[in-house]
C-alpha cells in the first residue's frame, strides 16, 4: 500500500460533539482520477485526549446524480481518517457535497462535518477521440461533427418528449369518440378539497365521505350538498346515459402528498380532470419545481393507466385579492401544452359569481359547487372542448351535427323542406329543420367570445300552440353580469338584474304571420335569455306541447345590450289593437289589428320606433313589413292631440317614379 500513488484533498477537523463544521476543501480532482483520489482528514481535539479505537467513520456523498454511503478507514494511532473515491463515484464530474459522522460503536455521535470538493470532467471523458489526425481535422468540420451530435441528442429528448404527448391526443380522441358513439365512458375528476366538496360551514353540508382513498386514508372533512362531479354526472347524463363521474378528490392535498393516496389502483377512466394546485400556492416548503415535477409523475401515471387528461386550473377565490394562486394557473396551462392536453382557465369560469356560491374564501357552497359541475359539462356536449363553436354578435348554429355538433334525443328528426328559410347543403332547392316532436330536447354547446351575449331560437311552429322551454347550463344558477348597466341597484334592499336561467315561450310571446307563428331573433323582450360573460355554455330547448310538433332551423346570437338595454330595445308585442300612444320608448314589432294612432289602417305586421323630443314631444316611426311603406310621426301636446304623420317614399314608390321620369 505505501508504494500507491493517491492525489489527496483534505483538511484538519477538529472533533467536538457540539457543534456541526462546514469546511471547502478548495480543491478538484478529475473524472480520470480512478483508484487515485483520496480525501484525508487529520483528527485533533482541543481538550482531552482523542480515542478512536471505538469510533466508526461514515462518510456521504451527493451531487450530480450521485448518492452514496460509505464507511472510512480510521487509522487510530495517527489520528487520520481517509477515504478512496470508488471507481462509480468519480465519474459524477460537478461539485460534490459531503458529510462525515464519526460515531461511536454504541451509536453515540463523536463529530459531526460537512465539506465540499469538485470533480472535473476529464477532456477524455467528454467523447474527443485525442489522436494524431485530429490536426488535420479544418474547424468546419470539427464544429459540423458536433453538430450532428448536439442534433442526435436532441432528437433523442423530443422522441422521450413525445411519447406521453402522442398517448394524450390518442387517448383523448378516442374517448371523445366513444363518447358520440354512445359508449360507457368514465370520468375521473382528480384533485384536491375543491373536487372531494369541502364545506364544513353551509346549513346543508354533509358529514365526511365513508369512501376511503385507493390507499386507505379516510376523508375527516364535512362536504357541501352536492360536489362538481356529482354535478358534472347528472348533467351529463341528460345527454349520454352511459357516462359515469368518480370523484379523487382529498382535502388539502398537494401535488406531492396527493400522488401516494391514490396509489396502485388504476381506476380504469378515459378521462381524468385534473385541479391541483392551490394548496401548492399556500405551501411554503415546496417549490414550483416541485409542484411541476409532483404534477408530472400524475400525469404520466393516469397516461399509463390509459386515461386522456383535461387540466383545470385552480378557481378564483372569493377574496379576490390573492394572486399567489395564478402563478401555479400558469404553470399548469404550460404543462397542458407540454402534454397537448386541453385546459379550462378556472379563474375566467368562476367569474362573477356571487357570494352565495362559496361557504368561505376558497371553498364552494352546493349551490357554487353545483354550478361549475354544470358549466364543464359543456366540454363533453357539441363538438367537445377539442373543437368547441366559438360564437360571438350575429353568429348562428344550425342543426346540422357536424357543424354545430348538437346532441338531441329521440323525439327529435332531421327534415327538409322547400319553404323552410335555411341553407340548401343537404337538398338541393330545400332547407334543413329539426323537428321536435312532443318531448324533443336538443342540446347546444359554445364559447361565448363576447361578454353579454343574446341566444335565440329560430323556429316555425304550424300550429297556433305554443310551449317551448330554454335552459342555460342545465337550469344552474346564473352569474352576475359584467357590466353596471344591468345591475338594477336600488337604495335599499340592494337587488341585481340576473340573466335568465331558463324560460318557456308561448303563443303569446311571438310573431303572428301568414297564419304561422316565428321566432326569428325577436321574442318577448321580458324573456330573452343571455350569456352574461365569455365562456362555455350549454343551451338547451325542449318543446314541452304535448300534441304539436315544431320547427327548430338554428340558435341565433345577438349583443344582448343592443337588443335589452339601449334606447332601441325591442318588445315583441303580437297581435296589438291599443292605442300606440300609450306605449313607452323603445322599438316594437307588432301584428297591428287596426292599432289606435297607427297611420294605416287595416292589419299587417310593422316595426314602430318611439323616441322622446323636447317640450313632451314623442316621435314615432312605422314600417308596414308588408307594403314596405315608411312613416314618420309627431306628437305635440301643445299643438293637437294627434300624431302628425309623414309617409316617406318606399323603395317601390320612388322605382316607380324613376320609370315615370323616363317615360
Amino acid at each position: 500500500m505505501s508504494d500507491e500513488v493517491y492525489k489527496d484533498l483534505g483538511a484538519k477537523l477538529d472533533v467536538s460533539a457540539s457543534k456541526w463544521q462546514s469546511v471547502d476543501l478548495k480543491g478538484a480532482f478529475s473524472t480520470q482520477d480512478i483508484g487515485t483520489a483520496r480525501l484525508v482528514f487529520p483528527l485533533s481535539k482541543e481538550r482531552g485526549d482523542l480515542t478512536l479505537d471505538t469510533v466508526e467513520a461514515h462518510i456521504y456523498l451527493s451531487g450530480n446524480g450521485l448518492k452514496s454511503e460509505s464507511r472510512a478507514e480510521i487509522d487510530a494511532a495517527n489520528n487520520i481518517v481517509t477515504y478512496v473515491l470508488s471507481d462509480e463515484e468519480i465519474k459524477h464530474a460537478g461539485t460534490i457535497v459531503a458529510e462525515l459522522y464519526l460515531n461511536y460503536e454504541n451509536g453515540q455521535k463523536l463529530s459531526a462535518h460537512k465539506f465540499q470538493f469538485k470533480i472535473d470532467r476529464a477532456l477524455k471523458d467528454q467523447d474527443i477521440e485525442v489522436t494524431e489526425s485530429i490536426y488535420n481535422v479544418t474547424i468546419d468540420e470539427f464544429i459540423a461533427s458536433y453538430t450532428d451530435k448536439f442534433e442526435q441528442l436532441m432528437s433523442e429528448l423530443s422522441r422521450q418528449q413525445t411519447k406521453y404527448s402522442d398517448l394524450q391526443v390518442e387517448l383523448i380522441s378516442s374517448s371523445f369518440d366513444k363518447l358520440r358513439m354512445g359508449q360507457a365512458v368514465k370520468i375521473l375528476c382528480y384533485g384536491d378539497s375543491l373536487t372531494y366538496g369541502y364545506d364544513i360551514y353551509s346549513t346543508d353540508k354533509r358529514p365526511a365521505d365513508t369512501t376511503p382513498t385507493s390507499n386507505g386514508t379516510k376523508h375527516t372533512r364535512e362536504r357541501a350538498s352536492t360536489t362538481y362531479p356529482e354535478s358534472l354526472e347528472a348533467a351529463l347524463k341528460q345527454v349520454y346515459q352511459n357516462v359515469t363521474v368518480q370523484n379523487w378528490g382529498y382535502s388539502g392535498d398537494t401535488v406531492l402528498t396527493s400522488y401516494p393516496h391514490w396509489s396502485g389502483v388504476n381506476p380504469n377512466a378515459n378521462i381524468t380532470l385534473m385541479l391541483l394546485g392551490h394548496n401548492d400556492s399556500k405551501n411554503a416548503t415546496e417549490s414550483m419545481h416541485d409542484f411541476i415535477a409532483g404534477y408530472k409523475k400524475i400525469i404520466e401515471r393516469a397516461l399509463d393507466w390509459g386515461s386522456a387528461i383535461i387540466f383545470l386550473t385552480p378557481p378564483k377565490q372569493k377574496n379576490g385579492a390573492d394572486f399567489t394562486v395564478d402563478t401555479y394557473s400558469q404553470a399548469v396551462m404550460q404543462l397542458a401544452k407540454e402534454y397537448h392536453a386541453p385546459v379550462v382557465d378556472m379563474a375566467e369560469l368562476t367569474a362573477g359569481i356571487s357570494a352565495d356560491f362559496y361557504s368561505d374564501t376558497v371553498h364552494f357552497s352546493g349551490k357554487g359547487y353545483n354550478f361549475i359541475g354544470k358549466k364543464l359539462a359543456s366540454l363533453f356536449i357539441n363538438k367537445s372542448i377539442l373543437n368547441m363553436n366559438r360564437v360571438s354578435a350575429h353568429d348562428s348554429l344550425s342543426v346540422t351535427k357536424e357543424n354545430s355538433g348538437i346532441q338531441f334525443n329521440q323525439n327529435c328528426v332531421l327534415s327538409t323542406s322547400d319553404i323552410f328559410p335555411t341553407e340548401d347543403a343537404t337538398e338541393l332547392g330545400k332547407g334543413i329543420s329539426l323537428l321536435l316532436k312532443s318531448g324533443g330536447k336538443v342540446f347546444f354547446s359554445f364559447y361565448s367570445d363576447k361578454d353579454n351575449l343574446l341566444f335565440l331560437p329560430s323556429i316555425y311552429v304550424s300550429s297556433k300552440t305554443l310551449s317551448l322551454k330554454m335552459e342555460m347550463n342545465f337550469g344552474a344558477d346564473v352569474v352576475n353580469n359584467v357590466t353596471s348597466y344591468a345591475f338594477g341597484t336600488t337604495s335599499a334592499p340592494r337587488t341585481m338584474t340576473k340573466p335568465l336561467k331558463s324560460a318557456t315561450y308561448t303563443t303569446a310571446d311571438l310573431n303572428w304571420y301568414n297564419s304561422a307563428l316565428y321566432v326569428d331573433g325577436k321574442v318577448n323582450a321580458s324573456k330573452l335569455m343571455y350569456a352574461p360573460r365569455k365562456g362555455y355554455y350549454t343551451v338547451s330547448i325542449e318543446n314541452l306541447d304535448p300534441v304539436n310538433s315544431v320547427n327548430l332551423f338554428n340558435l341565433e346570437f345577438r349583443n344582448a345590450k343592443s337588443a335589452m338595454f339601449d334606447n332601441n330595445a325591442l318588445y315583441t308585442l303580437g297581435t296589438f289593437a291599443g292605442d300606440i300612444q300609450t306605449l313607452p320608448v323603445g322599438n316594437y314589432e307588432i301584428y297591428s289589428s287596426n292599432a289606435i294612432n297607427m297611420p294605416f289602417t287595416g292589419t299587417g305586421l310593422a316595426t314602430l320606433e318611439i323616441y322622446v323630443g323636447s317640450s313632451n314631444r314623442k316621435l314615432f316611426k312605422v314600417t308596414n313589413i308588408s307594403t314596405k311603406a315608411s312613416y314618420e310621426g309627431v306628437y305635440n301636446p301643445a299643438v293637437s292631440s294627434d300624431i302628425a304623420w309623414k309617409e316617406l317614399a318606399s323603395v317601390a314608390w320612388t322605382n316607380a317614379q324613376i320609370i315615370a321620369s323616363k317615360n
